[in-house]
């Protein structure tokens, strides 16, 4: 599947939503819903909008792009849209407050129905956008062994008296040079992997304990992970505890199939943890859940009914106090994949779950 046919089978979709939601147009104005449609587009300016500097009107014989004299050239030249079976409608940027303010397009382009917005069909397309088709899942796939790459280049650099800034600079940078974006980037040294599930970066200084995490994203698809490393060798308790989560994150993993409700896999975590003898320490923090174009489409808890679908991608982080583990998996009809395995010499934990053996990160040391 190219770009143009990934392009005309989404469409397709969005007919067939029009038809059930009795509608003829739907304005996708959401980052992730135009990387979606797109095949993988970037309409973010601002790296932290919600919203598109472009946005697309789909009627089920168009696929309008409105967008300021900003941007068009870059569009027409870059992604060449209008090869692609898009319209450009192009307005001055200081002349126009919103596209479809102007009522003239409204009747034009939209005869008769109503306009429904991406906002009002989240779940539905929460749905599309979760189960990747073949395309996207070798982009995932990519993506993936670019991000363990970043994370393994980043983690090994790290020295005594690195700031956690410096640290994540350099995984930033490791992120960058591969094409992607770090929209999470943490970075933990020594007590702080102990304190904080979510360490913001701080000028701290290394000592011996250091923790990465990454989400990046690229052509709107993201994938997670995290590493960690110690100077010198590494303390038995830690070992300990990193076969602890091991087990944990492993676990749920193996819980990922097709069909699975994404609290029944909570459920199988929280057992887990039981089983490790860390019961209460999923209670700290969420345990991940699936990824795709968002950091977190959806994360397992109790009562949340999504379910793993083939191509869906997850991305669970469990965690005890000084450890946590995490990697992206892709979910195919017969079990998943590591998208971002590490690879080399990279120390590795296997474990032992329902008679599978899956390999986990263990901690590198320096």
């Amino acid at each position: 599947m190219n770009r143009q046919q990934e392009i005309d089978h989404k469409h397709d979709q969005l007919r067939t939503l029009m038809s059930a939601k009795k509608t003829n147009a739907i304005w996708i104005q959401r980052t992730r819903n135009i990387a979606w449609l797109t095949a993988g587009a970037d309409a973010s300016i601002p790296a932290d909008v919600e919203t598109g500097v472009y946005n697309i009107l789909v009627t089920p014989e168009k696929r309008i792009i409105f967008t300021s004299n900003i941007e068009a050239p870059r569009l027409q030249a870059e992604e060449e849209f209008e090869t692609l079976g898009f319209e450009l409608h192009i307005y001055e940027w200081h002349r126009q407050n919103h596209p479809l303010d102007d009522a003239r397009i409204r009747t034009q382009l939209i005869p008769a129905g109503q306009l429904v917005t991406d906002a009002a069909l989240e779940g539905d397309l929460f749905l599309l956008r979760t189960k990747l088709n073949d395309a996207e899942q070798i982009r995932l796939r990519a993506l993936g062994a670019d991000a363990a790459a970043a994370l393994d280049e980043a983690i090994r650099a790290v020295r005594p008296g690195d700031s956690e800034r410096q640290i994540a600079a350099r995984l930033d940078a490791a992120v960058r040079v591969r094409g992607g974006l770090a929209i999470v980037n943490l970075v933990a040294v020594d007590d702080r992997i102990s304190r904080f599930r979510h360490p913001l970066i701080t000028d701290r200084t290394l000592e011996k304990y250091a923790m990465i995490v990454v989400c990046m994203r690229r052509g709107g698809l993201i994938v997670a992970g995290t590493r960690l490393a110690h100077i010198g060798a590494i303390p038995a308790e830690i070992q300990e505890k990193a076969q602890r989560v091991a087990y944990v994150d492993a676990a749920a993993m193996v819980a990922s199939k097709p069909g699975a409700c994404l609290s029944d896999i909570f459920d199988d975590i929280t057992l887990a943890y039981l089983h490790v003898h860390e019961e209460g320490e999923w209670q700290n923090h969420h345990q991940g859940g699936l990824i795709g174009y968002n950091s977190r489409e959806r994360i397992a808890k109790p009562g949340e009914a999504a379910t793993i679908q083939v191509g869906s991608a997850c991305a669970w982080n469990p965690s005890i106090v000084g450890y946590k583990s995490e990697d992206t998996i892709l979910i195919g009809e017969n079990g998943f994949e590591i998208v971002t395995a590490v690879g080399g010499d990279f120390p590795t934990i296997r474990v032992e779950v329902e008679g599978q053996t899956v390999v986990r990160p263990g901690v590198l040391e320096l």
